[in-house]
């Protein structure tokens, strides 16, 4: 108040800046994305492979194969020593399968849970490449992968078949949108699959040949003029 018991003076009250409205990471990350037919396609698709594989999962009696890797998991999920060999493959089922044994319990329905995960995940991969087979040819091929004898089977079997599988598909996916536009994030995510696939099996070795050459082979174009000094590489 001042002395005349006016009100004291106040300056001009600046107008408010514009609220910016904060989004989440998972609103980040779906921005410029719809939910249409093929994505409830997809997940009807994923969710029907994940009740196939589930179904009655520790069911069956265990097989030799199972045994052998599942019995190591079961130790290293008790805390007891572990010395890795060549002969059961990879590190990263025996693992996998330890942790899942450790958190969920040792069950015959733990011990095949993560090879069935990877099973179902299976089945959602051809959606990233719906820009380049089609959308229906996306969703037919995850109609035959997740209804695909062979690999509902291994996809309750406690082996790392289903898992090399995954990133075999994986690679691929990653290899072919690189192709296609470029962009590294699709190369450091291809260093992360080939990481856990050497991790897993070593016919790792034999699918890196494989794609390598597909990538030799489908570069030819910019390679031969580049090695004649008529063009540069892209």
């Amino acid at each position: 108040m001042t002395g005349e018991g006016r009100p004291a003076s106040i300056g001009p009250m600046r107008p408010a800046g514009p609220l910016v409205p904060r989004t989440s990471w998972i609103s980040r990350i779906w921005r410029g994305r719809t939910f249409g037919w093929l994505e409830g396609g997809f997940l009807a698709i994923v969710l029907l492979a994940l009740v196939m594989r589930f179904w009655e999962l520790g069911g069956r009696i265990m097989h030799y194969d199972e045994a052998i890797h599942l019995h190591y998991s079961w130790r290293l999920a008790n805390l007891e020593p572990f010395i890795h060999s060549p002969w059961m493959h990879g590190r990263f089922q025996i693992e996998l399968t330890a942790l899942v044994m450790r958190v969920l319990g040792d069950t015959d329905f733990t011990a095949r849970l993560g090879y069935a995960l990877f099973g179902a995940a299976l089945v959602g991969l051809p959606y990233f490449l719906k820009e380049h087979i089609g959308r229906g040819g996306a969703l037919f091929t995850g109609v035959l992968l997740a209804l695909s004898p062979s690999l509902l089977y291994f996809s309750r079997f406690g082996r790392n078949d289903i898992i090399m599988a995954f990133w075999a598909t994986a690679l691929f996916v990653l290899m072919w949108r690189y192709m296609q536009d470029g962009k590294h994030r699709w190369l450091f995510l291809a260093a992360v699959v080939l990481a856990f696939m050497f991790g897993t099996k070593e016919t790792a070795y034999i699918v890196t040949i494989i794609f390598a050459s597909m990538a030799f082979f489908l570069a030819l174009p910019q390679l031969v003029p580049w090695v004649l000094g008529r063009g540069n590489l892209s």
